[in-house]
């Protein structure tokens, strides 16, 4: 060891020492254990996260099921479908609304294609739920029929959603009230309208 005059060890031996005692340990001595990591993040923290590719994208979407389900067989136009329940086709007229005329002696009306493709976008060759106004009674598939034999229903979309008052929304009907009658749904086929009319969309644009 190199001492200084006095007897003590001098800073160099001092040195040495430590640097043989880290070497000892199996430590770098030309890190200082102050300056080991320049990473002071909280490590339950991180900035990225991994998702499962094979997850829904939208957790949110819902689809019901129909206790008694039918099969679109084809859209008519806007407020027309016909259906198969039970190996039997029926035209069903949507209750409570009325789309521009696809098949008008001048011909098709404005908006009328548009609301034939938004129906078919919506439920074509899909099941859906039809329900019916108080006033059909327990026996709608006996009762419930417009002037041209027609069945007069409403459409439940396997969203949830009632398929007239998203068409009403997109401005793509209007209510309609045979000899101004009262049904289970006026109420909010006629806000959905509003809706449409403020927003100026659809047959309302003009």
């Amino acid at each position: 060891m190199i001492a200084t005059t006095d007897g003590r060890p001098s800073v160099r031996a001092l040195g040495i020492g430590f640097a043989l005692m880290a070497l000892a340990c199996g430590q770098d001595p030309t890190q200082s254990s102050a300056t080991s990591s320049t990473d002071d993040s909280d490590p339950s923290e991180s900035s990225t996260t991994t998702e499962d590719p094979s997850g829904p994208s939208d957790s949110t979407t819902t689809t019901i099921e129909f206790a008694e389900p039918v099969l679109v067989k084809s859209v008519v136009d806007g407020d027309t479908i016909e259906i198969l329940r039970n190996g039997v086709e029926f035209r069903i007229r949507f209750k409570g609304v009325n789309t521009p005329e696809l098949y008008a002696d001048a011909g098709p009306e404005a908006f009328a294609q548009e609301a034939r493709d938004f129906v078919w976008d919506q439920i074509g060759a899909e099941e859906i739920g039809l329900e019916f106004d108080s006033d059909c009674g327990p026996q709608p598939f006996d009762d419930c029929y417009d002037g041209y034999g027609r069945l007069l229903a409403y459409i439940r979309m396997s969203n949830g959603n009632d398929l007239a008052e998203e068409l009403l929304a997109a401005g793509l009907a209007r209510v309609y009230r045979y000899q101004n009658e009262i049904y289970d749904r006026m109420d909010a086929y006629y806000a959905a309208q509003s809706r449409a009319q403020d927003s100026d969309l659809g047959i309302w644009s003009n």
